[in-house]
This record gives structure tokens, sequence and C-alpha cells, in this order.
């Protein structure tokens, strides 16, 4: 299953937890019904540190690093997001 982050938000910059909170329910939804979710983040070009520990970092909190790395696959995402994603990782193992 794949989710496309601009079909959800409609924005290039996403920065609140909330936001990341509604994606983070989104991908544990998909969980339930398929082994891997590929998160799509084609056309956005900035986030925040806190909407990705919203939905990356509370998952590896929860459902440990393991499992995220095995199930949670990232796509299109930019350095800059990608430099976001390791650092949140960083001090969320």
């Amino acid at each position: 299953m794949e989710i496309k982050v601009i079909e959800i938000f409609n924005q290039e910059m996403l920065g609140s937890r909330e936001s990341g909170l509604i994606l983070r329910q989104k991908i544990e939804e998909e969980l339930l019904k398929n082994d891997t979710v590929i998160i799509d983040f084609t056309g956005i070009e900035l986030t925040t540190q806190g909407f990705i520990d919203e939905v990356i970092g509370v998952l590896v909190r929860e459902k440990g690093l393991e499992f995220v790395k095995r199930h949670i696959k990232i796509k299109n995402a930019s350095e800059f997001i990608k430099l976001i994603i390791k650092f949140v990782l960083s001090y969320t193992k």
C-alpha cells in the first residue's frame, strides 16, 4: 500500500504534530491490512522535526525500530526530509 502525502494534505510544507498524527493514523490503519506501507513524499518540500517525530518517532517508540524498518518504506523524500528523518531516528533509538 502506498500513501501519497500530498494527496492527504495538499501542501508542500508540513509542520504540525497534528498533521503528523493524521498521517500516522493512516499508516497504522494500512498496517492492519498490509504488510508494508510506502510513504510517498512526492511534492512535499519541507517538514518539521515535530511532524516527522509524530509520524515515525512515535511508531519507533511504540513498535520498535526493526518493525518500522521492516514495514514502512519512504519514497521520493527530499534530501532535507531524509535529514530530518535521520535526526529523529538518531534520538528515538
